[in-house]
Protein backbone atom coordinates (compact mmCIF):
# COMPACT_ATOMS: atom_id res chain seq x y z
CA UNK A 1 0.00 0.00 0.00
CA UNK A 2 1.20 3.33 -0.87
CA UNK A 3 1.80 5.97 1.37
CA UNK A 4 0.22 8.90 1.65
CA UNK A 5 1.86 12.04 1.19
CA UNK A 6 2.11 14.88 3.78
CA UNK A 7 -0.31 18.31 2.25
CA UNK A 8 -0.23 21.44 4.13
CA UNK A 9 -2.25 24.04 2.24
CA UNK A 10 -2.90 27.49 3.53
CA UNK A 11 -6.33 28.70 2.39
CA UNK A 12 -7.08 32.48 3.62
CA UNK A 13 -10.76 32.25 4.55
CA UNK A 14 -13.49 33.59 6.93
CA UNK A 15 -15.58 30.40 7.96
CA UNK A 16 -18.58 28.49 9.28
CA UNK A 17 -21.95 27.21 7.52
CA UNK A 18 -24.62 27.81 10.20
CA UNK A 19 -26.60 24.90 11.54
CA UNK A 20 -29.77 24.96 12.79
CA UNK A 21 -29.77 22.01 14.40
CA UNK A 22 -26.46 20.34 16.97
CA UNK A 23 -24.93 21.42 19.40
CA UNK A 24 -22.98 25.09 19.82
CA UNK A 25 -19.39 25.43 21.25
CA UNK A 26 -19.08 28.72 22.88
CA UNK A 27 -16.12 30.84 23.62
CA UNK A 28 -17.84 33.28 26.27
CA UNK A 29 -15.91 36.09 27.66
CA UNK A 30 -16.10 36.82 31.80
CA UNK A 31 -14.67 39.80 33.30
CA UNK A 32 -14.20 42.24 30.68
CA UNK A 33 -15.22 45.25 32.44
CA UNK A 34 -16.88 47.96 29.44
CA UNK A 35 -18.04 51.53 31.20
CA UNK A 36 -21.32 52.45 31.83
CA UNK A 37 -21.15 54.54 29.12
CA UNK A 38 -20.76 51.92 26.29
CA UNK A 39 -23.37 49.97 26.71
CA UNK A 40 -25.49 51.62 23.85
CA UNK A 41 -23.59 49.87 21.44
CA UNK A 42 -24.33 48.09 17.96
CA UNK A 43 -25.26 44.57 17.97
CA UNK A 44 -24.91 42.78 15.31
CA UNK A 45 -24.44 38.70 14.66
CA UNK A 46 -22.08 37.46 12.40
CA UNK A 47 -22.21 34.06 10.66
CA UNK A 48 -18.81 33.24 9.43
CA UNK A 49 -19.30 29.82 7.10
CA UNK A 50 -17.03 27.53 5.44
CA UNK A 51 -17.47 24.24 3.42
CA UNK A 52 -15.09 21.75 2.97
CA UNK A 53 -15.35 19.80 0.02
CA UNK A 54 -13.18 16.13 0.19
CA UNK A 55 -12.54 14.18 -2.87
CA UNK A 56 -10.05 12.24 -2.31
CA UNK A 57 -8.68 9.99 0.51
CA UNK A 58 -8.18 12.69 3.62
CA UNK A 59 -8.44 11.22 6.67
CA UNK A 60 -7.52 14.58 8.82
CA UNK A 61 -8.09 18.07 8.60
CA UNK A 62 -7.10 20.90 10.85
CA UNK A 63 -8.48 24.42 11.26
CA UNK A 64 -6.61 27.16 13.12
CA UNK A 65 -9.48 29.87 13.51
CA UNK A 66 -8.81 33.25 15.21
CA UNK A 67 -11.26 34.13 17.95
CA UNK A 68 -12.44 38.35 18.02
CA UNK A 69 -11.62 39.48 21.54
CA UNK A 70 -13.38 42.76 23.41
CA UNK A 71 -11.48 45.64 23.12
CA UNK A 72 -12.34 48.74 25.71
CA UNK A 73 -14.14 51.44 23.84
CA UNK A 74 -14.41 50.01 20.69
CA UNK A 75 -16.24 46.05 21.23
CA UNK A 76 -17.76 43.85 23.63
CA UNK A 77 -17.63 40.60 21.96
CA UNK A 78 -20.26 39.01 24.24
CA UNK A 79 -20.50 35.17 22.29
CA UNK A 80 -18.39 33.36 20.23
CA UNK A 81 -19.86 29.83 19.31
CA UNK A 82 -18.66 26.83 17.09
CA UNK A 83 -20.54 24.04 15.03
CA UNK A 84 -17.51 21.88 15.94
CA UNK A 85 -15.76 21.18 19.26
CA UNK A 86 -12.86 22.63 18.97
CA UNK A 87 -9.94 20.50 20.06
CA UNK A 88 -8.37 23.68 22.44
CA UNK A 89 -8.38 27.19 22.17
CA UNK A 90 -4.84 29.04 22.74
CA UNK A 91 -3.17 32.42 22.89
CA UNK A 92 -0.39 33.48 21.33
CA UNK A 93 1.32 37.17 20.70
CA UNK A 94 -1.88 38.86 22.30
CA UNK A 95 -4.20 36.82 19.93
CA UNK A 96 -6.67 33.99 20.45
CA UNK A 97 -7.19 30.85 18.59
CA UNK A 98 -9.42 27.70 18.58
CA UNK A 99 -8.21 24.64 17.28
CA UNK A 100 -10.84 21.95 15.14
CA UNK A 101 -9.38 18.72 14.03
CA UNK A 102 -11.56 16.64 11.64
CA UNK A 103 -10.89 13.09 11.73
CA UNK A 104 -12.03 10.57 8.70
CA UNK A 105 -14.51 13.78 6.90
CA UNK A 106 -17.36 13.06 4.94
CA UNK A 107 -17.36 14.35 1.47
CA UNK A 108 -19.20 17.83 2.65
CA UNK A 109 -17.72 18.81 5.61
CA UNK A 110 -19.82 22.26 6.98
CA UNK A 111 -18.66 24.11 10.19
CA UNK A 112 -19.76 27.63 11.40
CA UNK A 113 -18.63 30.33 13.55
CA UNK A 114 -20.89 32.55 14.98
CA UNK A 115 -20.10 36.14 17.03
CA UNK A 116 -22.34 38.38 18.67
CA UNK A 117 -20.96 41.31 19.33
CA UNK A 118 -21.08 44.83 20.59
CA UNK A 119 -19.97 47.51 18.46
CA UNK A 120 -19.00 50.79 19.76
CA UNK A 121 -18.31 54.27 18.07
CA UNK A 122 -14.04 55.27 18.24
CA UNK A 123 -12.88 57.24 15.93
CA UNK A 124 -10.49 60.75 15.32
CA UNK A 125 -13.48 62.66 16.48
CA UNK A 126 -14.05 60.60 19.69
CA UNK A 127 -10.34 60.72 20.79
CA UNK A 128 -10.17 64.58 20.56
CA UNK A 129 -13.57 64.70 22.62
CA UNK A 130 -13.08 62.23 25.26
CA UNK A 131 -9.59 61.25 26.26
CA UNK A 132 -10.20 58.75 29.09
CA UNK A 133 -11.34 56.21 25.91
CA UNK A 134 -8.13 56.76 24.31
CA UNK A 135 -6.05 53.05 24.05
CA UNK A 136 -2.94 54.64 25.44
CA UNK A 137 -0.08 52.27 24.64
CA UNK A 138 3.32 52.54 27.17
CA UNK A 139 5.83 49.88 25.69
CA UNK A 140 6.02 48.20 22.45
CA UNK A 141 5.94 50.77 20.29
CA UNK A 142 9.05 50.18 18.33
CA UNK A 143 7.12 47.00 16.80
CA UNK A 144 5.06 49.05 14.55
CA UNK A 145 7.59 51.58 13.27
CA UNK A 146 9.17 48.44 11.46
CA UNK A 147 9.75 47.33 8.18
CA UNK A 148 7.82 44.00 7.46
CA UNK A 149 6.86 41.94 4.61
CA UNK A 150 4.20 43.97 2.92
CA UNK A 151 4.74 47.15 4.77
CA UNK A 152 8.39 47.74 2.99
CA UNK A 153 8.80 51.41 4.70
CA UNK A 154 12.32 51.49 4.09
CA UNK A 155 12.13 51.05 0.17
CA UNK A 156 13.72 54.33 -1.56
CA UNK A 157 11.01 55.55 -3.69
CA UNK A 158 8.70 54.96 -0.48
CA UNK A 159 10.99 57.09 1.66
CA UNK A 160 11.33 60.17 -0.53
CA UNK A 161 7.25 60.21 -0.55
CA UNK A 162 7.22 60.25 3.27
CA UNK A 163 9.76 62.53 3.12
CA UNK A 164 7.59 64.92 1.08
CA UNK A 165 4.52 64.71 3.04
CA UNK A 166 4.92 67.77 5.62
CA UNK A 167 2.77 68.72 8.89
CA UNK A 168 2.84 70.99 11.52
CA UNK A 169 1.21 68.61 13.61
CA UNK A 170 0.84 64.87 14.09
CA UNK A 171 -2.64 64.88 13.14
CA UNK A 172 -2.11 67.00 10.22
CA UNK A 173 0.97 64.87 8.79
CA UNK A 174 -1.32 61.69 9.00
CA UNK A 175 -4.21 63.43 7.52
CA UNK A 176 -2.08 64.52 4.45
CA UNK A 177 -0.76 61.27 4.37
CA UNK A 178 -4.64 59.45 4.14
CA UNK A 179 -4.69 62.36 1.43
CA UNK A 180 -1.42 61.26 -0.21
CA UNK A 181 -3.16 57.60 -0.66
CA UNK A 182 -6.60 58.89 -1.60
CA UNK A 183 -5.18 60.71 -4.46
CA UNK A 184 -3.10 57.92 -5.90
CA UNK A 185 -5.16 55.04 -5.54
CA UNK A 186 -7.76 53.40 -7.76
CA UNK A 187 -9.95 50.52 -5.83
CA UNK A 188 -9.87 47.63 -7.39
CA UNK A 189 -10.97 44.22 -6.13
CA UNK A 190 -7.85 42.31 -5.98
CA UNK A 191 -8.93 39.02 -4.75
CA UNK A 192 -6.92 36.90 -1.66
CA UNK A 193 -3.70 37.33 -2.33
CA UNK A 194 -1.75 39.77 -0.53
CA UNK A 195 0.57 42.48 -2.84
CA UNK A 196 1.67 44.95 -0.28
CA UNK A 197 3.01 48.90 -0.23
CA UNK A 198 5.01 48.80 -3.33
CA UNK A 199 2.98 46.91 -5.27
CA UNK A 200 0.08 49.88 -4.51
CA UNK A 201 3.31 52.61 -4.71
CA UNK A 202 3.74 51.30 -8.03
CA UNK A 203 0.50 50.12 -9.33
CA UNK A 204 -1.74 53.00 -8.05
CA UNK A 205 -4.38 50.96 -7.44
CA UNK A 206 -5.82 48.14 -4.71
CA UNK A 207 -8.37 46.95 -2.53
CA UNK A 208 -8.65 47.63 1.30
CA UNK A 209 -5.32 45.44 1.96
CA UNK A 210 -3.32 47.78 -0.28
CA UNK A 211 -4.56 51.18 1.16
CA UNK A 212 -4.19 50.32 4.23
CA UNK A 213 -0.19 48.29 3.68
CA UNK A 214 0.68 51.90 1.96
CA UNK A 215 -1.34 54.45 4.48
CA UNK A 216 0.78 52.28 7.58
CA UNK A 217 4.19 52.08 5.57
CA UNK A 218 4.10 55.74 5.20
CA UNK A 219 3.04 56.42 8.30
CA UNK A 220 6.46 54.23 9.56
CA UNK A 221 8.31 56.15 7.85
CA UNK A 222 7.72 59.14 8.92
CA UNK A 223 8.52 57.65 12.71
CA UNK A 224 4.70 57.51 13.61
CA UNK A 225 3.43 53.94 14.63
CA UNK A 226 0.89 52.55 12.74
CA UNK A 227 -0.49 48.87 12.42
CA UNK A 228 -2.70 47.34 9.86
CA UNK A 229 -6.41 45.66 11.72
CA UNK A 230 -7.85 42.76 9.79
CA UNK A 231 -11.43 42.33 11.15
CA UNK A 232 -14.68 42.88 9.12
CA UNK A 233 -16.60 45.38 7.89
CA UNK A 234 -20.50 44.80 8.90
CA UNK A 235 -22.60 45.83 6.00
CA UNK A 236 -25.35 44.68 3.34
CA UNK A 237 -22.69 43.94 0.65
CA UNK A 238 -21.19 40.69 2.07
CA UNK A 239 -18.62 39.93 -0.43
CA UNK A 240 -16.70 42.73 0.47
CA UNK A 241 -17.18 42.06 4.35
CA UNK A 242 -13.33 41.17 5.08
CA UNK A 243 -11.39 44.10 5.41
CA UNK A 244 -8.32 46.10 6.41
CA UNK A 245 -8.17 48.69 8.15
CA UNK A 246 -5.37 51.07 9.83
CA UNK A 247 -4.42 52.79 13.50
CA UNK A 248 -2.19 55.09 14.03
CA UNK A 249 -0.88 55.80 17.38
CA UNK A 250 -0.72 59.57 18.20
CA UNK A 251 1.29 60.67 20.78
CA UNK A 252 -1.54 62.36 23.04
CA UNK A 253 -4.68 60.33 21.75
CA UNK A 254 -3.39 56.62 21.42
CA UNK A 255 -4.12 54.17 18.94
CA UNK A 256 -7.03 55.56 16.51
CA UNK A 257 -8.39 54.05 13.78
CA UNK A 258 -8.21 55.28 10.15
CA UNK A 259 -10.17 53.71 7.04
CA UNK A 260 -8.40 54.80 3.94
CA UNK A 261 -10.20 52.49 1.26
CA UNK A 262 -13.39 53.55 2.91
CA UNK A 263 -12.04 57.74 2.51
CA UNK A 264 -11.56 57.04 -1.14
CA UNK A 265 -14.65 59.27 -2.27
CA UNK A 266 -14.74 62.13 -4.45
CA UNK A 267 -16.24 64.49 -2.57
CA UNK A 268 -13.71 66.24 -0.37
CA UNK A 269 -16.10 67.11 2.34
CA UNK A 270 -17.18 63.23 2.60
CA UNK A 271 -13.56 62.58 2.44
CA UNK A 272 -12.69 64.75 5.55
CA UNK A 273 -15.89 63.39 7.35
CA UNK A 274 -14.44 59.81 6.96
CA UNK A 275 -11.19 60.94 7.87
CA UNK A 276 -12.27 62.11 11.14
CA UNK A 277 -15.35 59.67 11.88
CA UNK A 278 -15.62 56.30 11.56
CA UNK A 279 -19.66 54.26 12.02
CA UNK A 280 -19.20 51.55 14.60
CA UNK A 281 -19.50 48.71 12.07
CA UNK A 282 -15.96 46.83 12.37
CA UNK A 283 -15.72 43.89 14.05
CA UNK A 284 -11.76 43.63 15.33
CA UNK A 285 -10.13 40.52 14.86
CA UNK A 286 -5.80 41.18 14.92
CA UNK A 287 -3.23 43.90 14.35
CA UNK A 288 -0.70 41.41 13.75
CA UNK A 289 -0.01 41.93 9.79
CA UNK A 290 2.03 38.91 9.49
CA UNK A 291 0.34 36.01 11.28
CA UNK A 292 2.92 33.73 12.00
CA UNK A 293 0.27 31.01 13.78
CA UNK A 294 -1.79 31.30 10.58
CA UNK A 295 1.40 31.20 8.77
CA UNK A 296 0.63 35.01 7.49
CA UNK A 297 -2.60 34.36 6.02
CA UNK A 298 -5.92 35.99 7.68
CA UNK A 299 -8.65 34.94 9.89
CA UNK A 300 -8.06 30.86 9.33
CA UNK A 301 -5.56 28.32 8.90
CA UNK A 302 -6.48 24.73 6.88
CA UNK A 303 -4.13 22.12 6.88
CA UNK A 304 -4.77 18.38 5.99
CA UNK A 305 -3.48 15.06 5.56
CA UNK A 306 -3.79 13.20 2.35
CA UNK A 307 -5.59 14.22 -0.86
CA UNK A 308 -6.57 18.18 -1.45
CA UNK A 309 -9.70 19.54 -0.43
CA UNK A 310 -11.24 22.58 -1.30
CA UNK A 311 -13.45 25.03 0.57
CA UNK A 312 -15.74 28.02 -0.52
CA UNK A 313 -16.76 30.67 2.45
CA UNK A 314 -19.41 33.54 3.15
CA UNK A 315 -20.15 35.89 5.40
CA UNK A 316 -23.93 36.67 6.95
CA UNK A 317 -24.68 39.76 9.28
CA UNK A 318 -27.98 39.58 11.16
CA UNK A 319 -28.68 43.43 12.20
CA UNK A 320 -29.77 45.35 14.87
CA UNK A 321 -33.65 45.40 13.62
CA UNK A 322 -33.53 41.69 12.80
CA UNK A 323 -32.73 40.96 16.26
CA UNK A 324 -35.08 43.07 17.98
Amino acid sequence: MNLQKLILVTILTCFYLLCNCGIAYSWQYVGMSIPENDLKGVVVKCEMSHIISVSGKTPTIRMIAQIPQSVPNIQKINRVEFSVEPRRYFSRNGDKYAEIIINNPDKIEKVVITILAELYRYDLQTALNDKKKNQFQETGLEEFLKEEKYIEKNDSNLSEIAASIKGTSEIEIVRNIYNYVLNNMEYLMQGKKDRGALYALKHKKGDCSEYSDLFVALCRAKKIPARVITGISVQRDTKTARHNWAEVYLKDYGWVPFDPSKGDVRSISRRDKLFNSLEPAYIYFSNIRNDITLRNYHYCLFTYYGDQVRTSDSIKFEFPEQLK
